[in-house]
């Protein structure tokens, strides 16, 4: 089987960190995972540390120069970006091969599911179903080609929206595929801010960016869970 070579950003992920490595160590023994921290103060770089099967890259913060960074040194034919607070659901890898293994798909990516649940959660999980780039992002597990990741020239080096921004250029490029898998990510964000204020706030931002406003400016409304 080929490798997938699982690329994960973090920055103080010890709550979250050791489920996603978990997810990923199922998925194919072959599998290679590259950790890149951006300067955690937490136990998250110790957490990593004990699973054999990682490696952990340091990196100056920003998650478009960590997920560069980690695709730098894979080795895999497929690349699979995930967020540290992502776990990959049962039979994600062989879906990631039937795929890309398609005529003309350059990418693809998972649904979306939630580790807590209510109405808005669950409506909000249920918009990632549509293929469209307001309906898919990061936590979402983007993967795609080594080759393909290469000719494009990688991510900007964006504070954040560098996942927007990629599928962009990808959309041009071909077929852009959703799983009909779900990925499991952390609802924290939306319990701290409000599910509905918080996806208001992620409308407003992605709808921004797409029409020209700068992420470092954007980033001001988007703060890391700290």
């Amino acid at each position: 089987m080929a490798l997938i070579s699982y690329i994960i950003p973090c920055y103080n992920e010890e709550a979250c960190i050791e489920g996603t490595l978990d997810s990923i160590e199922i998925q194919n023994p072959e599998s290679e995972i590259i950790v890149v921290d951006g300067g955690s103060s937490d136990e998250t770089r110790s957490i990593v540390k004990k699973h054999r099967s990682c490696r952990l890259l340091a990196s100056d913060p920003g998650r478009g120069k960590q997920l560069n960074l980690g695709a730098a040194f894979a080795s895999g034919d497929f690349l699979c970006f995930l967020h540290a607070d992502t776990r990959l659901p049962p039979l994600a890898a062989e879906s990631l091969f039937e795929i890309l293994r398609k005529p003309f798909r350059v990418a693809g990516s998972y649904r979306l599911g939630f580790d807590k649940q209510s109405k808005l959660l669950s409506f909000y999980a249920r918009c990632s179903y549509f293929n469209t780039t307001l309906c898919t992002y990061g936590d979402q597990g983007l993967f795609l080609r080594t080759k393909t990741f290469e000719s494009l020239g990688g991510f900007k080096d964006y504070p954040f929206l560098e996942d927007v921004e990629m599928q962009q250029r990808l959309r041009r490029q071909g077929i852009f595929e959703k799983s009909n898998l779900s990925v499991t990510t952390s609802a924290r964000r939306f319990e701290s801010r409000g599910v509905l204020r918080q996806q208001i706030l992620n409308t407003f931002i992605v709808s921004a960016f797409l029409c020209g406003v700068s992420p470092f400016a954007l980033k001001k409304l988007y703060p890391d869970n700290r």
